[in-house]
């Protein structure tokens, strides 16, 4: 597998509608924004800058697709996300997307396993909406508590099998999404990894993936201007390639071996 020829999105400012408002879980909303070129363009792994009050931006992955609809499902954990979840349908949003690149599809027919971490589990559903449909897929959720979990219901609506793993075990297997991790790889020793969530989840993905070619990262990253310009969310480049690398036009998704993770912190979006 190469790694990744897609070019960055072309990340336009964009003021969008929203069309519908969901709570979908304890301090999870998400917004479904209508734009019908938007909706055609982007991808999975890509993300919306979204301007709040305050001085910088709030990146947030689309979350699936309908129609001419695209979502956006953030967490609330500050004063930014918390004037973005009072959000009614009717107003308006102003974004800069599609920013960023996506995931880069397998051949057809090789198993993919999805691994989701918290928040990191919406882009994985627009992926499957995307990619999923002529290859087998199996998904594997975790979270610290069954209040943080996302997009089950989704998912296995669509008919794809779910595992949820749970820190506290209060929803489905105790522990963290490596277990059944390892299961899905012993039995398809040829199967494509996508994962995302925070940084060390990623590094414990990558490191149980034999082969790097065959794992792709999607990073969680706090930024500034999201296109590339300050700086701010840069990480370590794997062996072979450029030193430093930005999360926000470089990624957020990258092959594993093109990113070092070891030592690198969880650094989530500004509340």
């Amino acid at each position: 597998m190469s790694p990744p020829s897609l070019s960055p999105g072309p990340g336009g400012p964009r003021r969008v509608r929203i069309a519908e408002r969901r709570e979908v879980a304890p301090g999870h909303v998400e917004l479904l924004v209508e734009d019908a070129a938007l909706a055609r363009s982007a991808r999975a792994g890509q993300f919306a800058h979204v301007l709040t009050p305050g001085t910088l931006r709030r990146p947030i992955s689309f979350s699936r697709v309908d129609g001419d609809r695209l979502g956006l499902l953030f967490r609330v954990v500050g004063a930014g996300t918390a004037w973005l979840a009072e959000r009614r349908p009717g107003e308006v949003l102003d974004l800069l997307a599609p920013l960023g690149r996506g995931f880069v599809p397998p051949p057809p027919g090789t198993p993919l396993c999805l691994v989701g971490g918290g928040i990191g589990i919406p882009p994985l559903y627009f992926a499957w909406q995307q990619y999923g449909h002529d290859r087998p897929v199996t998904v594997i959720l975790g979270a610290r508590s069954a209040a943080q979990v996302v997009m089950e219901d989704d998912f296995r609506a669509a008919g794809v099998p779910v595992t949820v793993t749970t820190e506290d075990g209060t929803r489905g297997e105790a522990g963290r999404v490596t277990g059944p991790l390892a299961r899905w790889l012993a039995r398809e020793p040829r199967g494509v990894v996508w994962a995302c969530g925070p940084t060390g989840m990623l590094a414990a993905v990558a490191a149980q993936v034999p082969d790097p070619r065959r794992a792709w990262l999607a990073l969680e990253q706090r930024m500034g201007c999201g296109v590339g310009a300050c700086l701010a969310c840069v990480v370590p480049g794997g062996a072979g390639g450029p030193p430093w690398l930005r999360v926000c036009s470089d990624g957020p998704v990258f092959r594993a071996d093109a990113v070092r993770l070891a030592g690198v912190e969880d650094r989530d979006a500004p509340a």
